[in-house]
C-alpha cells in the first residue's frame, strides 16, 4: 500500500492511497511524468482519481503504508435480524 500525499499551491493537501506492487523509486517516476503535462492531469488510484493542473501542485509525497483504506461513510452497516423468541418494547407508558 503507497500513501501519496499531494501539495498544491494555494490550497489543502491531497493524500491517497494505493495498492501498487511497484516499488517506490519506479512509482514516483510515473507520477513526476504526470507533472509534466500540460493542462490537466489525472492521477488513478485504488482508492480514487484526482485530476490535478500539473502547474499548482509543489509537490508530491510518496511512501510505503501499512494503513487500510479508510470504509467509505455513505455505506452503512447492514441491520442485523431480530432473534426470533426475543420482545421488543416499541411503547412504554
Amino acid at each position: 500500500m503507497k500513501r501519496i500525499v499531494i501539495f498544491q499551491e494555494g490550497s489543502n493537501n491531497v493524500e491517497l492511497l494505493d495498492d501498487d506492487g511497484m516499488d517506490i523509486p519506479t512509482y514516483a517516476e510515473g507520477l513526476s511524468e504526470l507533472l509534466k503535462v500540460g493542462n490537466v492531469s489525472i492521477i488513478h488510484t485504488t482508492s480514487g482519481s484526482f485530476i490535478a493542473r500539473p502547474s499548482k501542485v509543489t509537490g508530491i509525497f510518496v511512501q510505503d503504508s501499512k494503513i487500510p483504506p479508510k470504509k467509505d461513510p455513505k455505506k452503512k452497516n447492514p441491520k442485523k435480524p431480530i432473534k426470533e423468541g426475543v420482545d421488543i418494547i416499541t411503547d412504554v407508558d
